[in-house]
């Protein structure tokens, strides 16, 4: 099959033909059945609002392991405005770690963080987990509410660093739209695991999840190929996601590793667009 490409200011005309939604029998108003672009890009965007949170937690990780002995733990390579507090508590074998941003704090990857994200870290044997919850926090004017889990294992059977990631979300976009996110990934450290930089790091994220989009209407997800993230750049770079809405089944794929905002959307008759992914 020839792919066919179109660019996205025909997106609108070519919803109708190839992604028309359909209506009721009794003539009732017309029920949304199929995938619109905007779903698309509202999920490929709560995705990366997420990433950006695993990226946080990823960094405070990694410049103190916990409990930062022998540094001063109020510093944080995520931003120099944040605030951190760690307090132990020795009774429950856990640490609790808040990142203030205040009202306005720009990180080192230039997105702007406002509220706080909290943090409590339990020790497993094979590694840690630890539960994650906002207070009027958000990502360049996209509010985040809700919680998530972490459980991570210092070596995967492949060898390498890997935490299982379940999410509970609901996300005021800066656009006004409301949307939320359930579901669970895994997230395999493939690279960059034997530098202290963060530029080299690349990750392998395969699961599933569970999207409802500004209109209620909810659907689900599942990746087919896994996604690959490079820290280095702001989109999934690679990696296929099948997408499923009232029945109708679709493919999501990112590319061939290019650095871009770029993916192609296929519908079950083999039919594809190209779309460009929002930036946040």
């Amino acid at each position: 099959m020839i792919l066919k490409v179109f660019n996205l200011r025909l997106l609108t005309i070519m919803g109708m033909l190839i992604f028309a939604s359909c209506s009721n029998n009794d003539g009732s108003d017309d029920v949304e059945t199929d995938l619109s672009t905007d779903d698309v890009e509202a999920v490929v965007l709560a995705d990366d609002i997420t990433s950006d949170i695993d990226n946080i937690l990823e960094d405070d990780d990694n410049d103190f392991n916990l409990l930062g002995k022998g540094v001063d733990q109020s510093k944080s390579s995520i931003a120099d405005c944040v605030v951190r507090t760690v307090e132990e508590n020795p009774n429950e074998n856990t640490i609790t770690i808040t990142l203030d941003f205040g009202d306005g704090c720009v990180g080192k990857r230039g997105r702007e963080f406002k509220g706080k994200i909290i943090i409590v870290y339990e020790r497993t044997d094979t590694g840690y987990s630890k539960s994650v919850t906002f207070e009027s926090f958000s990502i360049d004017g996209n509010v985040l509410e809700g919680s998530k889990s972490v459980v991570k294992v210092k070596e995967n059977e492949n060898g390498n660093k890997e935490a299982t990631h379940t999410v509970n979300l609901t996300l005021t976009l800066s656009t006004g739209e409301v949307v939320s996110l359930e579901g669970t990934r895994t997230r395999e450290k493939i690279e960059g695991d034997d530098t202290v930089l963060r530029g080299d790091d690349v990750y392998l994220i395969s699961g599933n999840w569970k999207f409802i989009n500004k209109n209620g209407v909810e659907f689900s997800g599942t990746i087919l190929e896994k996604l690959r993230r490079e820290y280095a750049c702001k989109y999934i770079v690679s990696g296929v996601t099948e997408i499923s809405k009232n029945g109708n089944v679709y493919t999501l794929d990112f590319g061939d590793g290019s650095c871009d905002n770029k993916a192609t959307l296929t519908n079950a008759n083999g039919e594809s667009i190209e779309i460009s992914l929002r930036n946040k």
